[in-house]
């Protein structure tokens, strides 16, 4: 059966670093939405290179990258403040949503 479920913020760092070492080059789509800026899609269908996440103490910024080889795009979300993961009934991973302190919502939907 499909399922969300929170991310521990205590484990933001290590679950992103291993989310994106098993993850790198899978195809995603970006979309923001928030009430300042309405709902935007950033991008269509972007490889992964990474998403880093430094803590409050070295910036507070989640920073999601896409590319194949080199960094093509990144995408700074400042002062993340939840972050929840979607998976299909196999267990994969089909999205994750990081809501920022403004109560922006960035979403990345992976392709299968």
């Amino acid at each position: 059966m499909a399922q969300t479920k929170q991310i521990d913020p205590m484990r933001w760092s290590e679950y992103l670093s291993m989310f994106s070492n098993g993850n790198r080059g899978r195809l995603m789509a970006i979309e923001i939405a928030g009430l300042a800026v309405g709902d935007q899609p950033l991008s269509g269908a972007a490889p992964l290179f990474a998403i880093d996440f430094d803590p409050a103490g070295k910036g507070d910024d989640l920073v999601i990258t896409t590319g194949r080889d080199e960094v093509d795009y990144t995408h700074k979300i400042s002062d993340p403040l939840e972050i929840w993961e979607s998976q299909d009934d196999n267990g994969k991973v089909t999205a994750l949503e990081v809501i920022d302190r403004s109560g922006s919502k960035t979403t990345l939907a992976f392709k299968s």
